[in-house]
């Protein structure tokens, strides 16, 4: 038993092969996709190196949809102060970004 079965390519189409059954074309997966329908995320850790406004706002700009916040280091202060400029930042590119918060659970280090 074939587990996975070739792939039948109908006609070339206008828009290039297409595949049986379906609306895929070669030009439709190679085509920008609208990140409003996007069904994955782009996460990125906040860390000092990247706390400003004007950085946030460049991660923004880049795609980032989610923003990881990494309470294994760090304060709550420190988080908290980078929440609102997250916010600002946000707010200043009229985009909105998820937050993550990854938090320390049970551990053992040396």
């Amino acid at each position: 038993e074939n587990l996975f079965p070739p792939v039948n390519m109908q006609s070339q189409s206008a828009s290039g092969p297409e595949l049986r059954g379906s609306n895929i074309t070669l030009d439709r997966v190679k085509s920008a996709t609208d990140v409003t329908t996007r069904k994955t995320k782009i996460i990125c850790t906040l860390g000092p190196a990247c706390w400003e406004v004007s950085q946030l706002e460049q991660l923004i700009e880049a795609g980032m949809n989610v923003a990881r916040f990494n309470f294994s280091h760090g304060d709550h202060e420190g988080h908290k102060a980078c929440l609102d400029r997250l916010r600002q930042a946000s707010k200043n590119k009229n985009k909105h970004v998820g937050v993550l918060l990854d938090t320390k659970g049970p551990e053992i280090r040396s």
